[in-house]
Order: C-alpha cells, then structure tokens, then sequence
C-alpha cells in the first residue's frame, strides 16, 4: 500500500561555499556532513514539590561538520582564512636515492644550498653540490653500485597557504545537497540546505593513514543574519525539500480571496481571484496557481470568471463563483451593482 511507502535521505551530502556571490569551493566526495541544532534550556521549578512549571528555550544554535575524503588545498584555506598563492617556492626532496658512479651522484632536482646525505653505514653529512650532482668519493663510496639518500630543497611551481597566528577563518554561505529516496520508488527528489552565513572556527584535521586516504574534517557554525521576510526575523538555515514525483501541491482546503468581491458596473468591473491552499497545522498557507484551480460562476449572465480567476461585471445582481483544486472547493460571493 502506499501509505507503507518511506522516505530515506541516503549517502551523505554534496557541498557548495560562496565567499560573496563567488563560487570558493566544492565538495563532492564527502565521508560525512552533519547538522547539529542545539538550545539553551532554563527551568523554573515552584509550588509544592518544586515541581517543573515552566521550560523556557533559548540561545539556539547550528553548527554544521564537512569531513571531505578527497584533497584540496581549497579545504584548507576556507579554514585558515588564507588564500592560494601560486608560483615558484621552495620545497623539499625528502631521502631521495641516489646511485653512485665513482662516488659522485646526480640529483633530480637542482638543489638550493647544501645537500643533507645519509650514508650507507646510517651517518649523515652535508655536501655542497656542483652542477646538481654531489661527491661522495671523500667518504670512500667509490665502488659500482654504491648509492645514499639525499635531502635537500629545490625550487619548483606550486600552490601555498599560509596558516599564521592572524587571520581569521572565511565566512560564506554554505549549501548542502543530499539525494531523497523512497523504498519502493527508488530515488524520489533531494533535500537542500542553504546557511546563509556559514563560518568555519579555524580548526581543521587531516587524517594521514596507512591503510585508507587522506581525510578532512571542518567544522563551524551558522551566524544569524537577517532574514529575506521580516516577519521571519533572524535565520540561521533554509532547508528546502524537492520532490521529482509530485505534479501538484497536496492540500487539505483552500481559501479564496477575497471572500466576496464588489463590483461596479460605472466604475471597478473586474477583479482578480487568489486561491490560498492549507495542508495543516505543520505548513504555512501556500498560494496556488490559478492556472492549476478551476473557475466556475452559476450565474454568468451577472458576472463571469475565465480560467485565470478574472471575474467580469456583466448585469447588476449576485453570483456564486466556485473554485475548485484537486476535489476541494470554495465558494466566492459576486456582488454587482
């Protein structure tokens, strides 16, 4: 049956950062992302007993973890606040090997200063290279197939970041988008989360393991900002579901307004319908296409209505307009003088 039906939300969820109107970062190989909404409570206890009488709820917040499976040094720079600088910089060879000929061995890299190179026996020594190669005849690695490790910096292209003990790390906003499915119909829409105001707290984990990859974790937490509406105060989150299978807006009643319509056959001979849906105590009224809602007058040699809810003086007297979405109606009085 289908009321059986269930919704899951699966996998975990693709993000999106804006710093501005500008498209950061993107995650899209995510090993978790996670919403956490918390209250403040303060209760107050009186009477006989000391008994609960009143919970009182405040301070409310949401704080939102991205754990990121892939690399990107973009992850890293959201949470330090430090941009990607690109361009030649030093970096490191770290025990790169090196065969001997003679004692004297060829570097991949043109080194910057002096070489660092571990000896067979487990010593090291500092060697001043000439033409990227260094001489180790001195100490006595002079036989055919003799080689060391050598660490040392060279200077090569890259991208960088800084993490100092300054900057702060980057507020945007933050969308989030996970697949809605259904266990009979498979994959039936997405959940999608938008934090207008979204900014990282600065601490970021990169897991280095041997027997998986990398990871990175971010955390942070959503700043109240004013909302679109007014009425609606101060937001934190939007979160807006999809659904691909539903064609029309399920509705419990409608209302049309406004309830009665005055019409002056000198003056204001037509006027225009809206037709409010009510799905119940958890939704807000929803105003519905007119296009989507049927008109009917049982009087139209009075007052007409076509089938974008246009209501049309014809002759004094009253007339009764019905509309009519998805089986449930109302009724709309038309009153011409």
């Amino acid at each position: 049956m289908e009321n059986n039906t269930k919704n899951f939300l699966v996998s975990t969820a693709d993000f999106a950062f804006y710093v501005g109107d500008v498209l950061a970062c993107t995650g899209t190989t995510n090993l978790n992302t996670s919403l956490e909404v918390t209250t403040e409570e303060q209760e107050v206890n009186a009477g006989k007993g000391n008994k609960l009488v009143y919970s009182f709820k405040y301070g409310r917040k949401l704080s939102a973890t991205l754990e990121a499976a892939d690399w990107r040094l973009e992850y890293l720079a959201m949470a330090s606040g430090s941009k990607i600088t690109e361009g030649m910089t030093d970096v490191y060879k770290l025990g790169e090997h090196v065969s001997l000929t003679d004692g004297i061995g060829a570097l991949s890299a043109a080194p910057v200063g002096d070489v660092a190179v571990e000896l067979p026996n487990g010593s090291f020594v500092t060697v001043t290279p000439a033409d990227g190669k260094i001489d180790l005849t001195a100490y006595g690695l002079t036989n055919e197939g003799d080689c060391a490790r050598a660490t040392y910096r060279y200077n090569r292209m890259a991208k960088s970041i800084t993490i100092d003990s300054d900057t702060v790390p980057m507020c945007g906003r933050l969308v989030l988008d996970v697949d809605k499915h259904n266990n009979k119909l498979g994959k039936v829409g997405s959940v999608q989360i938008t934090i207008p105001s979204y900014q990282l707290n600065g601490n970021f984990n990169i897991e280095l393991t041997p027997d998986g990859a990398t990871s990175t974790s971010l955390e942070g937490k959503a700043l109240a900002v004013e909302n679109d509406c007014c009425s609606e105060g101060n937001v934190y989150a939007y979160i807006k579901e999809f659904d691909e299978t539903a064609s029309a807006i399920s509705v419990l009643e409608i209302a049309a307004t406004p309830a009665t319509v005055n019409l002056d056959m000198t003056g204001s001979a037509s006027a225009t319908l809206s037709v409010i849906g009510l799905k119940g105590s958890l939704y807000s009224p929803v105003e519905l296409e007119n296009a989507a809602c049927e008109f009917v007058s049982d009087t139209p040699s009075v007052a007409t209505v076509d089938g974008t809810g246009v209501v049309t003086a014809v002759a004094s007297g009253s007339a009764k307009i019905t509309v009519t979405y998805q089986g449930v109606s109302d009724e709309v009085i038309v009153v011409v003088e």
